[in-house]
């Protein structure tokens, strides 16, 4: 049964399954509680309880910490419900219920669209959709743009292994353009290309510059 003090006892597993470390997983914590303790009341004292406070069957899961553990493993994971369910011991209508609670404080801090709304969603092309999508306090004044190699097996074709043969790398590679606001929120991820391939010719034929600000500083 995966619960945060075990978990938080295993940094790497952590990241992997939250997308956060342990400090960045407490810190955000801490910024929600007082959030959280003011929606459990809200819905404790809403005119139309009619249980007395304290009546009815105990919460299955009645902690922040695991709450948010179980919305951001969903988030980062993106697995059934009744996956969560097996995995955090609790029934589905629970897990709905926390997922459902835990979002809305998460909003104003994170791009969080919904999983389930991706498939088929129509992509960014415009600075428009781009501004759109993200929260009103970020800006894009300034963009860090940069290429990344991810080693694959050789390639049994000889104009293959040609165009992934990476001269930095000394291996076969496949690169990928990542473009990052100041504070590291990532705005753009461009397909895989040969490794062979320039970073700045990867640039020019990405959206990116397309869909960013005319204003903005770029970093490369």
């Amino acid at each position: 049964m995966m619960r945060y003090h075990a978990l938080h006892k295993r940094p790497k597993h952590f990241l992997a399954f939250t997308g956060l470390t342990t400090q960045e997983y407490d810190h955000l914590m801490s910024a929600l509680r007082s959030d959280w303790i003011s929606q459990r009341i809200q819905r404790l004292t809403r005119p139309d309880r009619k249980r007395r406070i304290g009546g009815g069957r105990k919460y299955a899961m009645p902690d922040l910490e695991d709450q948010l553990l179980l919305t951001l493993v969903w988030t980062k994971v993106y697995p059934s419900y009744l996956f969560l369910e097996y995995l955090f011991g609790i029934d589905e209508s629970t897990v709905s219920r926390v997922i459902g609670s835990i979002k809305p404080l998460l909003q104003d801090r994170f791009v969080l669209p919904d999983p389930r709304k991706q498939k088929g969603r129509k992509k960014i092309t415009t600075l428009e959709e781009l501004k759109a999508f993200l929260p009103p306090d970020i800006d894009l004044d300034d963009i860090l743009v940069d290429g990344t190699e991810q080693a694959i097996p050789r390639p049994e074709k000889k104009r293959k292994r040609t165009a992934h043969h990476s001269g930095k790398k000394k291996r076969f590679t496949v690169k990928t353009q990542i473009a990052t606001t100041r504070n590291g929120l990532i705005v753009h991820v461009s397909k895989p290309i040969p490794g062979r391939t320039h970073d700045y010719k990867l640039f020019k034929a990405s959206i990116l510059p397309k869909i960013i600000p005319k204003e903005s500083r770029l970093y490369g």
